[in-house]
């Protein structure tokens, strides 16, 4: 596999080259309370926080929409993409790797295709240029073959959109996508501008996950298949990286509202004023947060400039360095090193 990034065309004529880290709004894990204008997310206080300063891609969920979770797409979306997820994670016992608390899943009954259709045919894809992911139920496994056929037959309508098909586990009593059988089937994938895995679905080791993506990454190669691949949940500084260069280019996830990034890594967010000379340890907790959002959303970009730069540099790991934590080209190198010996075997 030749690492490299690609350009991402949107029929509106909107183009975003890979890689794309997506900060992502989810209604699940956070509070909802009560407010003037009916039973509203607290996300919306992040919301309000980045919607002046997110530029390139978001992702927020049909499900969201529907419930009416979130502000009025009007009052916030100003980036140049969003990812109009499905809302399978809202209603799914499903929580990605950042989560830290489980008691607030917001799952509920009022949730199908049919929901999804009339949020997609509401949006308004000429003002917000969109991608739209296929439909899944946690409740419902199918072989490969019948997800591929419902998603093309989904895509069919909404030709103003680009597709983003989500690959889940075909039976019930697994945890994990079949690799093989994706692999078997690479060439019915082409159909689609975005295939996309849950982070966790992937395997059951950070060193499986990035073998899996790497496998998938060089099938659609040798296809001569020209679509990137999506990691859902995944927007860990680390963990994205290393997915990068095992062949994923776009990653989302809430991690960017639940800690802060610093140095490279997601720390706990009530550190920062101690470890950030920028914040002083009497800030309040309110605008801690609220600095950390901000910080939390260059640092994304900065990434991603990262991320073009190795791959430009002839994949010199010392460009991580670059990230603030002095040793990460090297904590990188080591585990690519294993990632490779591992190939070989």
């Amino acid at each position: 596999m030749k690492l490299k990034t690609r350009k991402l065309r949107h029929p509106s004529g909107v183009v975003i080259n890979t890689p794309i880290l997506i900060p992502s709004y989810s209604s699940k894990g956070f509070v909802l309370r009560r407010t003037n204008d009916g039973i509203k997310s607290e996300i919306c206080d992040a919301i309000d926080i980045a919607k002046e300063i997110l530029e390139e891609t978001v992702l927020i969920s049909a499900f969201d929409l529907h419930h009416d979770y979130l502000l009025n797409p009007n009052d916030f979306i100003s980036t140049q993409l969003t990812f109009l997820d499905s809302g399978g994670y809202e209603t799914s016992s499903y929580f990605d790797f950042s989560e830290t608390k489980r008691d607030n899943t917001n799952q509920t009954n009022n949730w199908d295709i049919n929901l999804l259709e009339t949020e997609i045919n509401k949006w308004n894809h000429e003002r917000f240029p969109a991608v739209i992911v296929s439909f899944d139920d946690e409740k419902v496994r199918k072989p490969l073959e019948q997800q591929i056929s419902e998603a093309a037959s989904f895509f069919l309508g909404y030709k103003s959109f680009l597709h983003d098909f989500l690959i889940k586990p075909e039976t019930k009593d697994s945890s994990y996508i079949n690799i093989d059988s994706i692999c078997e089937n690479v060439d019915e994938l082409k159909s689609f501008h975005i295939i996309g895995i849950t982070e966790k679905e992937l395997g059951n080791s950070v060193l499986q996950r990035m073998q899996r993506i790497n496998r998938l990454r060089n099938a659609l190669d040798v296809g001569g298949i020209e679509i990137p691949i999506h990691i859902f949940g995944s927007l860990d500084p680390i963990t994205s990286i290393l997915y990068f260069l095992s062949g994923a280019e776009i990653f989302d996830g809430l991690t960017w509202l639940k800690y802060s990034y610093f140095d490279g890594l997601a720390i706990y967010s009530n550190n920062l004023p101690v470890l950030d000379g920028e914040i002083q340890i009497t800030t309040t907790d309110k605008n801690v947060k609220a600095r950390s959002i901000h910080k939390n959303i260059y640092f994304l970009s900065k990434l991603k400039n990262v991320l073009i730069n190795f791959v430009n540099s002839n994949e010199d790991y010392n460009v991580f360095n670059e990230l603030g934590y002095s040793n990460i080209g090297c904590v990188i190198e080591k585990s690519m090193t294993i990632f490779k010996n591992q190939q070989r075997k």
